[in-house]
């Protein structure tokens, strides 16, 4: 039997979140359990390591590599990530161990050429979704050509080559359940935030791929702009699994448009309601996906607390420029509409997106305290491969382009008219002006209901404070 190990490359928190690492979140790689789940399918033996959530660097996670004895290693990486696996690869290759090491993930789906022409110890990268690439992979002799096996990154001579692209899966339903089991101590090994979390065990899950929006910060090369959805009973036989197996309670979506299928989340609701399912839920959505006052109040029925939405900036000018599709009066409308549904609101805004200026973050400041969020966060705008704007950077101001700093939390992109200096200070503004106001500090201590949502509460406070007096990172 063959046997495939799957890996969270190491990175730690201080190299994601800069130093608010103390208030981030951790995760689990719901990509490789997805993955993890089809390659069992397959009847090839599977493991999960998960070095970000054991803390573990290179030599630790080569040990549980080793360990496992592989015929075929894959490794994820994002953007911010893909040079500690591309160092992983290499210590791997330097322990002479035989199994073939493919890349996947969003970074090198979005840039393959660059990234294996850059990491020469990948011996090939999958490109976009992993799930029936992998499984061919799993099929292939190790010997024959790679040309027939859709949706890869290869090596021909000095060249880097693409064979044809890998079909988006149209049903997703006739994927195997995830495979959680594999993520040792889940979940209460893993953590969101204070406000992301409203009882414990709680649990992400992503239940939909693809977005129809053209905002020209975001990359779509993994799951391209149709968005494809699991249907509404598949959903729910993931949240009876989780509530069952893992006793959770609380579930966020972290679907890019959880709320685009108008028909489903109605399917959904209608479900958790009339089965009396026993979950709380958030979401991620666009500001367009709301239909009305009347569908918040049904998402409040059925468990919703939160949604959580992209608002990036007070200022029109901006929101037109990046293509968010989107008003300051919509905006406006459909916060107002779930803050009265008595669901919890929290907005994502950007500094330094194309066009900022120092009057347009006062725009946004001004106009993140005039909604009735109850949450908000705020960081730079980063032009991450992919993107639109990772192409365009140049014509509308400075751009760093290294990899390694592309964590959202370090200015590296830079629009004229502006210095990175100044938008650090109306970030740290932005976050001062918001959370230090009576209302808002209300808000956090009604809500804690856990010891250790108090715990992250405090932490993550602390880790503001320390951020609002600290220079630069």
């Amino acid at each position: 039997m063959k046997r495939l190990v799957l890996v969270n490359p190491p990175l730690t928190m201080e190299e994601r979140y800069g130093n608010l690492a103390k208030a981030g979140s951790r995760l689990p790689p719901l990509g490789l359990c997805n993955l993890a789940a089809v390659a069992r399918t397959a009847g090839v033996e599977t493991t999960i390591v998960d070095a970000p959530a054991r803390g573990w660097g290179i030599e630790e996670t080569w040990q549980a590599i080793e360990k496992f004895a592989p015929d075929l290693i894959g490794i994820t990486a994002v953007t911010i990530s893909v040079f500690n696996a591309a160092a992983l690869a290499r210590y791997i290759r330097e322990k002479g161990h035989p199994a073939r090491i493919v890349l996947g993930g969003p970074h090198v789906t979005a840039v393959p050429e660059d990234t294996l022409q850059r990491f020469l110890h990948f011996d090939f990268a999958a490109i976009g979704e992993a799930e029936d690439t992998l499984t061919e992979l799993l099929a292939w002799d190790g010997t024959s050509p790679l040309d027939g096996i859709a949706g890869l990154a290869i090596r021909r001579g000095d060249e880097v080559v693409r064979t044809a692209p890998r079909p988006f899966i149209k049903d997703l339903d006739r994927l195997p359940m995830p495979a959680w089991d594999l993520l040792e101590g889940y979940p209460t090994a893993y953590s969101q935030s204070a406000m992301r979390s409203h009882r414990f065990p709680t649990a992400c899950l992503i239940t939909s791929r693809g977005c129809y929006g053209k905002c020209t910060f975001c990359d779509v090369s993994c799951f391209g702009r149709k968005p494809r959805k699991h249907g509404a009973e598949y959903v729910i036989r993931l949240v009876n699994d989780l509530i069952e197996r893992y006793g959770v309670k609380d579930i966020s979506f972290y679907d890019d448009n959880f709320l685009d299928f108008p028909s489903r989340i109605d399917a959904i609701c209608h479900a958790i309601i009339d089965q009396k399912i026993d979950i709380t839920w958030s979401c991620d959505a666009r500001i367009d996906t709301i239909r009305s006052p009347e569908q918040l109040e049904m998402f409040r029925k059925a468990g919703c607390w939160q949604i959580l939405y992209g608002i990036e900036s007070g200022s029109q000018m901006i929101l037109d420029e990046v293509k968010k599709n989107v008003t300051l009066d919509k905006i406006r409308e459909v916060v107002g509409w779930t803050a009265r549904a008595g669901i919890a609101v929290k907005g994502f805004f950007m500094m330094g997106l194309p066009l900022e200026t120092e009057e347009t973050m006062k725009e946004t400041i001004r106009f993140a305290l005039e909604l009735p969020l109850t949450n908000a966060h705020v960081t730079f705008a980063t032009p991450l491969p992919g993107s639109e704007l990772y192409t365009t950077a140049s014509k509308y101001g400075a751009f760093d382009n290294d990899w390694r700093k592309m964590n959202m939390w370090s200015p590296v992109f830079v629009p004229h008219g502006v210095t990175a200096e100044l938008m650090e200070k109306y970030k740290k503004k932005f976050f001062r002006d918001f959370y230090f106001r009576p209302r808002i500090v209300a808000t956090y201590l009604r809500n804690i209901r856990h010891p250790r949502q108090a715990l992250s509460l405090a932490n993550g406070f602390i880790t503001l404070l320390t951020s609002l007096v600290r220079r630069g990172r």
